[in-house]
């Protein structure tokens, strides 16, 4: 990786390669939940239930994800060695992470499968807390935009690539299918991370330790209770959309779990292809516009296309493909917008020297968004149950759409810091 004397990243080609651990996570998140969840909610709840067995245990897991991430970043921050401060994290992470996801798989019982899930929210919440100071720490902030769009590049393909392989598989009934594809990504990405991404970096361990792990000195970090509060209501209502596909596809059309599940990877390749081809072009956005005109666009096109497939599928009484795919590229420019726009703004506004802890603590509002979104889980089969009928998801899914909208009132960063040009 050809650096600057002083460890910046300037290029795209550079970016690519501090954005690859983003591949991997995002990949493993993408087969997790909802495809792995999903089937063993299948098969360890009776009919009725299922959706609660999701969300349940989704929601403990995401909840351990928002308080250990901060910790693990807090540590990476302060970490002196010969391969610098992150790139422990992101080794060590990944190999317990592979054992973790092995014991998820075979989990025979309900406690064995929140045991497994918890290492899994443990290990890669390490990773991710290691991989998320990259940026800060080796991009100059008048490029943070670009190389932002270049993360979420990074990012979209497993977000395509995670679910068609678990629907490739899953939908032939082998859950262990995606286990080697994902172990082997892992492989591939720590091997070029160690040997193309420098330890010096723009950035140096802070000289002082916070007196406690979750402090904020908010003047240091401006507009960032905005971008919590943001980012946890734009991630509650794309989580509940995303969570509870598998079994609504199930539901509503009539399918089998495995054609639903294949259903589920054939709609999510179309957003995330959707999402990948306009990622680099809002990150250059966000760059000379600011970031907030496009996360005012975001919330509304998310907002508009899942209204749109609620009154396409009332209207004809069940959810059409097309609608399905129209709904999904809808989303798909409001989401990819969304990334862009806020990971930009987050990089623009943290502590640099204390950048992977101020990021770890922002994936709490991630984290927190995501597990509010499977306590729906229950509201669904619940008012199912009430109903005699299939209520719940058109309620869950029409406050998904208000949640949306709802985000354009919370996107405020700061109008200096959205301003900046590049040279």
């Amino acid at each position: 990786m050809i650096a600057t004397p002083r460890g910046a990243a300037t290029t795209w080609p550079q970016w690519i390669v501090l954005s690859l651990y983003g591949l991997a996570l995002t990949m493993t998140s993408n087969v997790v939940d909802p495809p792995w969840l999903s089937q063993k909610a299948h098969q360890l709840a009776g009919p009725g239930w299922q959706n609660t067995l999701l969300g349940s245990v989704a929601f403990i897991g995401l909840v351990w994800a928002a308080l250990v991430q901060p910790i693990f970043g807090a540590w990476s921050d302060q970490l002196r060695s010969p391969w610098g401060r992150r790139k422990p994290f992101l080794w060590l992470g990944s190999l317990l992470l592979a054992l973790a996801l092995a014991l998820l798989v075979a989990a025979p019982s309900v406690p064995m499968l929140i045991l497994a899930l918890l290492l899994v929210q443990t290990f890669s919440n390490m990773v991710q807390a290691a991989y998320q100071g990259l940026i800060p720490d080796h991009v100059p902030e008048d490029r943070r935009g670009r190389a932002s769009g270049i993360k979420g590049f990074m990012e979209i393909p497993a977000v395509v690539i995670g679910p068609l392989v678990a629907g490739y598989f899953l939908g032939r009934g082998q859950i262990w299918g995606p286990y080697p594809v994902l172990l082997g990504v892992y492989l591939v990405v720590g091997l070029i991370t160690a040997v193309t991404v420098p330890s010096q970096a723009l950035a140096e361990p802070p000289s002082r330790r916070p007196t406690w792990i979750y402090q904020v000195d908010w003047s240091r970090a401006p507009t960032f209770a905005f971008w919590l509060a943001h980012r946890l209501v734009f991630w509650w209502a794309l989580l509940t959309l995303r969570t509870f596909l598998i079994f609504f596809l199930r539901d509503t059309m009539g399918l089998t779990m495995e054609q639903a599940q294949s259903l589920n990877g054939t709609l999510s390749a179309i957003l995330g292809a959707m999402i990948l081809l306009l990622m680099v072009p809002a990150g250059a956005l966000a760059d000379r516009w600011g970031t907030r005109p496009l996360l005012r666009g975001a919330g509304v096109l998310a907002g508009l296309g899942t209204f749109g497939f609620l009154a396409v599928s009332r209207l004809v009484g069940r959810p059409e493909l097309p609608a399905l795919v129209a709904a999904s590229l809808v989303i798909g420019i409001g989401v990819a917008l969304f990334v862009a726009a806020s990971w930009t703004w987050i990089t623009r506004i943290v502590p640099p020297e204390e950048s992977a802890r101020y990021l770890g603590l922002g994936n709490m509002a991630t984290a927190l968004g995501s597990a509010i979104a499977r306590l729906s889980g229950p509201a669904i089969d619940a008012i199912n149950r009430s109903t005699g009928g299939l209520m719940g998801y058109d309620v869950i899914y029409s406050l998904a759409g208000l949640l949306f909208l709802g985000s354009l009132l919370l996107a405020r960063p700061p109008i200096q810091a959205a301003r900046i040009r590049s040279h």
